[in-house]
């Protein structure tokens, strides 16, 4: 049977959902082998997300982050001793810059190289003209994914695009992040009770890795601004910067903070998300988010600021409001939101962003046949 190589050494935050999308999609026709690092399946995120997919584990790498021809060498090893069809290497945006020096050389002699998947995580796909270092970082990547290309080395790319980008892309493919919650805000009331949360405060959300990235400070500045009955709503692994900032508050702002520090499994992340009044992206990681997804998905409005691809998906699905990056501009978000009749989501207006989507994107396969929909993956 053929079998499809993943690489994905890093277990952290949620990339292994998106194995867990991909594998589920190609198992139907290959066995998934998973190379990652280390102690990846005795971790949190491999019990939640790939304990029930069917896949062989090699835990092949000593850290999270492995030098680009450490992993050719594993892929090129791996080939020689089983009848690979495609490898697939996620959050390959490193992996890129020397794939096509160190890739040609670890594959050379092999009796037959195997059909090479890029998903780049950080590739920007719509630009404003005037946003030069944007274009000069597409130029860049475009250009690598080319040279490997034409080394034999790499076959398709694909990169996140958010959920009301329809196209289809030309060289990197559009990957529409998944919007997906097993929970519903429908049922906020009877989540609150099972989660223990205030049933009779406005609760701002906050979820997963929680680094300074994410604004929390701000954010907080801008819940006390919009009066006494909101609180923010912390959940996730607090990260250390994160952990002092908590410490310093003083009991008139702590109190009014309600912090879940530690990983969530997808289950009860989408029930935190479903349980809250709104959800806070402050962040200027200017792609789509994993987590706004999942608040579109439960209709929890959003208040996102910094990023030009939320503002565009939040006006295609008018799921909540985009606001300047900055306490008072967030502030305005959180009241616009908290005004009756501004939270309604129209998401069916545009087609399910499922998992089984994204991983046929991402793969170039037909879902419902599990096959290459195209002879070739570069037109």
């Amino acid at each position: 049977m053929p079998v499809t190589v993943i690489v994905e050494p890093d277990h952290g935050g949620h990339r292994f959902q998106a194995v867990a999308n991909v594998a589920t999609l190609a198992a139907r026709t290959d066995e998934i082998l998973l190379l990652t690092s280390v102690g990846a399946a005795s971790t949190e995120e491999f019990r939640s997300y790939l304990s029930d997919v069917p896949m062989k584990v090699d835990e092949r790498f000593d850290g999270i982050y492995p030098p680009t021809r450490a992993m050719a060498g594993a892929v090129a090893q791996i080939c020689r001793t089983n009848a690979v069809s495609t490898v697939v290497v996620m959050d390959a945006d490193q992996s890129l810059k020397r794939w096509w020096l160190v890739a040609a050389q670890e594959f050379r002699g092999l009796p037959h190289r195997p059909r090479v998947v890029f998903m780049l995580t950080r590739y920007p796909a719509k630009l404003r003209l005037t946003d030069h270092f944007g274009w000069a970082l597409r130029i860049s990547k475009g250009t690598l994914a080319l040279v490997a290309m034409t080394t034999g080395t790499l076959h398709r790319v694909a990169g996140f695009a958010g959920r009301d980008d329809l196209s289809r892309g030309w060289l990197v493919k559009r990957a529409r992040d998944p919007a997906i919650c097993t929970a519903h805000s429908r049922d906020r009331a009877k989540l609150r009770a099972d989660l223990d949360l205030p049933a009779q405060r406005r609760l701002v959300g906050i979820f997963g890795v929680l680094t300074a990235r994410k604004n929390a400070p701000m954010a907080l500045d801008a819940v006390l601004a919009t009066g006494a009955a909101t609180d923010l709503l912390l959940a996730g692994s607090v990260q250390p910067d994160v952990a002092d900032w908590l410490a310093t508050l003083p009991e008139s702002g702590r109190r009014r903070v309600i912090v879940r520090d530690g990983f969530l499994s997808n289950d009860l992340l989408d029930r935190l998300v479903a349980a809250a009044d709104v959800v806070v992206i402050a962040l200027t990681n200017n792609g789509p988010s994993g987590i706004m997804g999942k608040a579109l998905a439960a209709e929890v409005p959003v208040v996102s600021a910094g990023s030009v691809v939320r503002a565009r998906e939040l006006r295609a699905t008018n799921g909540g409001v985009t606001a300047e990056l900055s306490i008072a501009g967030i502030a305005t978000g959180l009241r616009a939101v908290f005004a009756q009749g501004a939270t309604k989501t129209r998401t069916a207006s545009l087609p399910p962003a499922t998992g089984e989507a994204f991983a046929a994107a991402l793969l170039g396969v037909d879902p419902n046949r599990s096959v290459p929909a195209r002879p070739s993956d570069g037109d």
